[in-house]
């Protein structure tokens, strides 16, 4: 009996791939490389060249770390002769502070991470929830299931996640971006009529929407009782001087400032629905698009639809107690059994790294696409369930096989029949030209990186208003001298005291805006014409080219700090005793690769006084070799 239990339990583990667990990373990236060889071969187009070590440096660092190396690092990894030394920078470069704060800028566009003041949305402690979420390498579908469920305070250390459902307080907004973001499937048009390209209609949506009814994004004191005891101060205080009382106001909202409501699974349909499978105002309950219902704990039944006009009170009643059906609502995202989680999971994935789309565009995908090479979507969507949506060792894999290690392809007129087969050269993005020209500035360019929580103003007040009664409130507002701007810089001023030192200008990308609200301005400045992502939208960032970056570039702004100031640059260049040498260090340090032969007699040539080789080094940086992943 013992015998044929474990024998089924065998078959069992077989059948459901959990032996996939114990393959090596170079196993999983073998079997990628065997599906893109059989494809190439099945179309007769030739295989890519493979990269150098030069180019491989340059490339992983860009992908994972975000910026170049620094010449000290790629003088190191070229220095190795391991035969695994690829493999080891990478899964070291995984394990980086490099690697975090890349990450950041990803997930930050993706999620919208942005200050929305006009609903006293402060997005500090949502950015570091989604910091730390990636320091500690939280496997995906956790990393959704924790923002897409989240509660209670939005400025309280530690749930910055329910910043994620403070940013968008429309509820069928925030529905719709989150099953683009986290499922990449477009239903957005479906919250007014029937999808007109698709197969959403409008019941579909409100169905959905019924996951997330009665979720609220509140600043007030969250009960009758405690409004109460504000109510009499507040209108004293704006009788009184409307700087004391707008204090007052802001000072109470970043303390009670919360997401109430986890869902009831009920929803009313509009007043204007005009299609003949409901009526308007009709309730609908719960229920997804499509996949596997995931359970739910109803409390009431749904009401049958009323033969009677509804009142204005009948509207505003609740349709039932709160069932926590967000986190149903999230269960269902991050399910292995919904068909589109982890396949737009690994397309995204697939297109931070190689650039190009594996099933389809990253934010409008169809349910049953798998994109031109199915066999090669399958093979990922298994990878990353056998890793247990470990995005680091997903990468990992990702990187390890021959196929990201060949040359990128240029994305010309004339384009070969299959895509799949290597990276594709792109534009540095805003944050990677800024980091990578830190790179050449510092010798340390992720210095000011954290490791930890960094508190803001909100996050401060937070804590320090928690044992604080009425009457300490109104003392504050009365006795600081604070108008509204000034109670928040001195917040954020006392906030920056908790955190550890640092020079706001040589921070990368990541930390430009939310340490202390101070702004990194040069930063700022590379942000906006390079097409960093504004948060608006999902996806929001874009690496076009355009004439205020020609400008910029060549007209001497970098020069100024790396060419001609104390910078790292130049301080490995001084080292050198040969303009010939130096010149090299400059093709190291800028492009990632030594002078090439057919190179070498033009930079003789061309380079004979110090000036020069400014000049030189103020091409390189203009060049498309700095500016594009190649």
């Amino acid at each position: 009996m013992k015998l044929k239990c474990l024998i089924l339990f065998i078959a069992l583990t077989i059948q459901s791939g959990t032996y996939a667990d114990s393959k090596t990373i170079k196993q999983m990236a073998r079997e990628i490389d065997i599906i893109v060889s059989q494809k190439l071969k099945s179309i007769k187009q030739p295989f890519r060249k493979s990269i150098d070590d030069y180019t491989f440096c340059r490339r992983v660092y860009l992908n994972l770390a975000g910026r170049i190396p620094t010449l000290n690092e790629l003088k190191s990894f070229i220095a190795k002769t391991d035969k695994n030394k690829r493999s080891v920078l990478i899964s070291s470069l995984l394990k980086s502070k490099a690697y975090n704060s890349n990450m950041y800028n990803y997930w930050a566009d993706l999620l919208r991470v942005k200050d929305i003041g006009d609903k006293l949305h402060d997005a500090g402690n949502y950015s570091q929830a989604i910091k730390e979420e990636i320091r500690n390498n939280t496997p995906y579908d956790e990393f959704v299931r924790k923002f897409v469920g989240a509660t209670g305070d939005i400025y309280k250390p530690g749930n910055g996640h329910a910043g994620f459902v403070a940013r968008e307080t429309m509820q069928l907004d925030r529905l719709a971006n989150t099953v683009k973001s986290f499922l990449g499937v477009s239903v957005e048009c479906a919250q007014c009529h029937d999808h007109p390209f698709d197969e959403w209609t409008q019941k579909q949506f409100f169905e959905l929407a019924a996951f997330t009814s009665e979720v609220k994004l509140k600043v007030d004191p969250p009960t009758d009782k405690e409004r109460k005891i504000y109510d009499k101060p507040r209108k004293a205080l704006k009788q009184l001087n409307f700087d004391k009382w707008i204090v007052f106001r802001e000072s109470l909202r970043m303390k009670y400032a919360s997401v109430y409501g986890n869902g009831t699974g009920y929803i009313r349909l509009p007043h204007d629905y005009q299609y003949d499978d409901a009526k308007p105002h009709e309730v609908m309950q719960a229920k997804v698009m499509f996949g596997a219902m995931p359970q739910i704990g109803f409390k009431t039944s749904k009401p049958a639809p009323s033969k009677n006009k509804i009142t204005k009170k009948q509207l505003n009643k609740s349709l039932g107690p709160q069932i926590n059906a967000k986190s149903s609502l999230a269960s269902w995202i991050t399910s292995k059994q919904n068909p589109m989680f982890t396949k737009a999971s690994v397309n995204r994935l697939w297109k931070w790294i190689m650039g190009t789309e594996l099933v389809g565009p990253v934010a409008d995908l169809e349910v049953g696409a798998t994109g031109k090479h199915p066999e090669l979507t399958n093979k990922l969507v298994e990878i990353f369930h056998s890793v247990k949506f470990d995005t680091q060792k997903f990468f990992e894999v990702l990187l390890n096989t021959q196929t990201y290690q060949r040359r990128a392809l240029p994305l010309t007129v004339k384009r070969p029949k299959y895509l799949l087969d290597g990276p594709v050269v792109r534009r540095l993005s805003a944050e990677w030209t800024w980091d990578s020209m830190l790179s050449l500035k510092k010798s340390n360019p992720d210095q000011y990186v954290p490791t930890k929580f960094h508190y803001d103003g909100y996050t401060h007040f937070y804590e320090k208003s928690q044992k604080w009664t009425v009457n300490d409130f109104v003392k504050y507002a009365k006795t600081s001298g604070h108008t509204r701007t000034r109670f928040y810089r001195a917040m954020h001023k006392e906030a920056d005291k908790r955190n550890p030192p640092l020079n706001i200008n040589e921070t990368r990308a990541s930390e430009y805006r939310y340490v202390g609200k101070r702004l990194n301005t040069k930063y700022r400045e590379i942000a906006s014409l390079f097409g960093a992502s504004t948060r608006e939208v999902i996806d929001g960032s874009n690496t076009e080219p355009n004439i205020p970056q020609i400008l910029y570039m060549i007209n001497g702004k970098p020069e100024l700090e790396l060419l001609r100031g104390e910078s790292y640059l130049n301080q490995n260049i001084n080292k050198e005793k040969s303009l010939y040498d130096k010149a090299n260090t400059a093709w190291l340090s800028i492009l990632g690769r030594p002078i090439s032969l057919s190179e070498k007699s033009f930079v003789s040539k061309s380079i004979k006084t110090p000036d020069d080789l400014t000049d030189m080094m103020w091409v390189l940086l203009n060049s498309n070799e700095f500016r594009f992943v190649r």
